[in-house]
């Protein structure tokens, strides 16, 4: 005993010296670690997607979960919640099922407290649009200096730039390649042929915008006639919005022209003979003799029209200039539906009386053109008509304001 006080007389100093210095490192210690700031801008990372002149800059999801995660941690730490099973679940980004109910008064608060602090926190990226490859994003973590210290949070703020790269390089389009395509094809009758563009299987980065909402310009469409040079022009907001995708860059002037080929001509159909057969007999059906009154019917020339709608579905007239100049590419083509009629003069003969001559037309509307033949289908129909002029000129008049033209 005596040993031991003689022992701590001789080195208490030295013994109280040690005692102090441990003290004041702990004091330092948990200082540091108190006022620690949490560096996070290692763990950032961008993601660079899309083509040169158009890509875009993104933080990884991974890398974003991994930063907000580590703050809010310090968050927490900083508020004085000590909870360290809460604590790690918000390490490992597992906070979902977390629910601020189930902690006592105290932690309630804390976590109060830490959800302001990160309210103080801005964490984003920068220049993130409209990259080539060598451009720069800024990704930035601020701290807002403008609120209480007790909302600041501890972390190192910082600014790091990302260089854009692996940006592919977008395709060049011109007016020939695009509406090549589109899959130009005509239908119809050789001198009221109808330009149709089909979108069906054009390049995925052409599907992306849309294509039936754009109008291209097609001259005299519904008129066209086979080894007729057809003019196409390219819509303006078409060419600017594959500009901005960035897939693709258009270049040149944004029109083509296409040869017109593959229109069957009426005059040439297989069964001409049998449509124009049918309408003779439904002209005598509509005029037939009767004990007083005798008719002759002397056929005299055969008319059309083609529509791209049936007749129940309201007429949309091949030779209708406003409608049909501007065509939108579609998925497929709808079938043309050919009205023929055969116009006639009909001499009416009455007993004792002299005869009355009028003109007039007969036929069936809503056939289909399959290999070269006019086919009957279910709402194919004879022509409404009440039309009787008493001269050919005035008939042939009516016909030209209804959109026929004569089979040739």
């Amino acid at each position: 005993m005596e040993k031991a006080k003689n022992f701590f007389n001789k080195f208490k100093w030295y013994l109280l010296g040690g005692v102090t210095l441990l003290i004041i490192i702990i004091v330092v210690i948990t200082l540091l670690v108190k006022n620690h700031k949490v560096n996070v801008e290692d763990d950032v990372k961008v993601n660079f997607d899309g083509y040169n002149k158009s890509g875009t800059a993104e933080i990884t999801d991974e890398s974003y979960d991994k930063v907000m995660s580590k703050l809010s941690v310090r968050a927490l730490k900083q508020s004085g919640f000590k909870n360290k099973e809460v604590i790690e679940k918000n390490k490992n980004n597992d906070d979902e099922d977390i629910d601020i109910d189930d902690f006592n008064y105290d932690e309630q608060k804390e976590i109060e407290h830490a959800e302001k602090i990160m309210e103080h926190v801005d964490f984003n990226i920068y220049n993130t649009d409209n990259l080539k490859n060598g451009d720069k994003a800024k990704v930035k973590l601020e701290i807002d200096k403008g609120t209480s210290k007790d909302y600041q949070l501890k972390a190192k703020e910082f600014t790091k730039e990302f260089k854009a790269h692996g940006l592919k390089e977008p395709k060049t389009l011109t007016a020939k390649s695009l509406i090549k395509a589109l899959n130009p094809k005509f239908t119809g009758v050789n001198g009221s042929g109808s330009l149709h563009l089909i979108d069906k299987d054009t390049p995925k980065s052409l599907k992306e915008l849309s294509l039936s909402d754009y109008k291209f310009t097609v001259p005299d469409n519904g008129k066209l006639k086979n080894g007729d040079s057809v003019k196409v022009t390219i819509p303006q907001d078409l060419i600017d919005d594959i500009n901005k995708n960035g897939s693709n860059v258009f270049e040149g002037k944004k029109t083509d022209e296409i040869e017109v080929d593959g229109l069957d001509n009426l005059n040439k159909l297989d069964n001409l003979d049998d449509i124009v057969e049918r309408n003779n007999k439904l002209a005598k059906e509509e005029h037939k003799n009767t004990k007083y009154t005798k008719y002759q019917n002397e056929p005299l020339d055969n008319y059309y029209k083609v529509n791209y709608e049936t007749s129940n579905d309201g007429y949309f007239d091949s030779n209708d200039e406003k409608s049909t100049e501007k065509v939108s590419p579609s998925s497929d083509v709808d079938p043309a539906y050919i009205t023929l009629v055969t116009t006639y003069k009909v001499t009416k003969t009455f007993d004792d009386e002299d005869s009355d001559i009028n003109y007039t037309y007969e036929g069936y509307q809503d056939y289909t053109l399959e290999d070269n033949r006019l086919v009957k289908s279910s709402t194919t129909d004879k022509v409404s008509n009440s039309v009787s002029k008493d001269k050919l000129s005035e008939l042939n008049d009516e016909l030209q304001s209804e959109e026929y033209s004569k089979v040739q």
